[in-house]
């Protein structure tokens, strides 16, 4: 198990002692939304900033029915969690004792591994191929919880929909499907919830409705599996503040959904140009592109931006140590990028 400190050492975005960046950094790092939610969301709080001496909802009853009409289903297979990770936490606190298996792909999220050496798990992983692709169902008959997120990270594409569909229909657990980056892709798994009684699909407010500083999460699964993931919720895991500002964002759906396509258009936008300029760049079907620069080294990319004032990520992994990965900006974010860029290549 990892020492507390470590863990958080290893949580994406953050590096211990970082300082708070000043306004004039281009933040192309984290996968935030470059657009504001709209300020109607924002009228509703005088309301709530009035109560803030009393809890808040402890079951977030407004929240889930807002979500609940957005997704198609009913309240009673929707639990609201303090961000998509605290999803991932009740479900291994739910279905894994310690000792038992959680499995999930290599590469991917990088929190699932975190949680799964946190809680004691047994861990065992599934390579994927070259192109950072699954090639084949995940058959693990001793794992109690799966975790597969579609779209995937580092790439940014969803995984193959036959391969998933295998891997939920010989599962002896539970197959949670993490859909963090989905709303910026044209495919979604909903369908999985009728025909699989062991699918948890998770959904997360942070990326696409521009709500990263709430922390606001759902976990979506038949109402057996929900009654279950609710004993072990922490009583009051949403604040008053969030809740409200999650509520008034789903009724503004046809504004994000505006977002949405100026992300994806950025996104063809940015690797066209990334590609002009000689770097390898994946397709992608989130609001982040892998990219490997062929003129100098990942690590040396990533630190000419810095110093710039550009930040894009840098992972240290063996399997991807020659990409950065680069979060969709506003065009004016990333044209400067570019003009970054095209001063280190001079």
């Amino acid at each position: 198990m990892l020492p507390i400190r470590d863990c958080v050492s290893q949580t994406p975005g953050y590096t211990p002692g970082e300082q708070p960046l000043s306004l004039d950094f281009i933040k192309l790092n984290t996968n935030e939304n470059p657009y504001p939610p709209p300020e109607e969301i924002f009228r509703s709080l005088s309301t709530e900033l009035a109560l803030v001496r009393l809890y808040p909802d402890p079951v977030s009853q407004k929240l889930r029915q807002a979500a609940a009409k957005v997704f198609g289903v009913s309240v009673k297979q929707i639990l609201a969690g303090n961000g998509s990770d605290d999803i991932l936490n009740i479900a291994v606190r739910t279905f894994v004792n310690p000792g038992e298996t959680v499995a999930f792909l290599d590469l991917t999220y990088s929190l699932y591994e975190t949680i799964a050496e946190v809680h004691g798990a047994k861990i065992t992983k599934f390579a994927t191929n070259d192109k950072f692709e699954l090639d084949s169902p995940i058959i693990c008959s001793d794992a109690k919880l799966i975790f597969l997120a579609s779209p995937n990270p580092p790439l940014g594409l969803h995984l193959n929909r036959q391969y998933l569909e295998e891997t939920c229909e010989k599962a002896s657990g539970i197959v949670l499907i993490d859909e963090a980056y989905v709303d910026f892709s044209d495919e979604n798994h909903w369908d999985f919830l009728e025909k699989y009684d062991n699918v948890i699909i998770s959904r997360t407010m942070s990326k696409s409705y521009s709500l990263a500083g709430m922390r606001i999460g759902f976990g979506v699964a038949s109402p057996a599996i929900i009654e279950q993931m609710d004993k072990v919720r922490d009583s009051y895991n949403l604040d008053r503040i969030a809740q409200t500002l999650g509520t008034a964002a789903f009724e503004h759906n046809a504004y994000f959904q505006e977002i949405w396509q100026k992300v994806r258009n950025s996104r063809s936008r940015l690797i066209t140009a990334l590609r002009e300029l000689g770097f390898i760049v994946f397709d992608s079907e989130s609001n982040f592109v892998l990219a490997s620069p062929q003129w100098m080294s990942a690590k040396e990319l990533y630190n000419h931006l810095k110093d710039r004032k550009v930040l894009v990520r840098y992972f240290n992994h063996p399997r991807i140590t020659d990409y950065v990965r680069i979060s969709i900006g506003t065009d004016e974010e990333c044209d400067r990028l570019l003009e970054a860029i095209k001063e280190i290549m001079d």
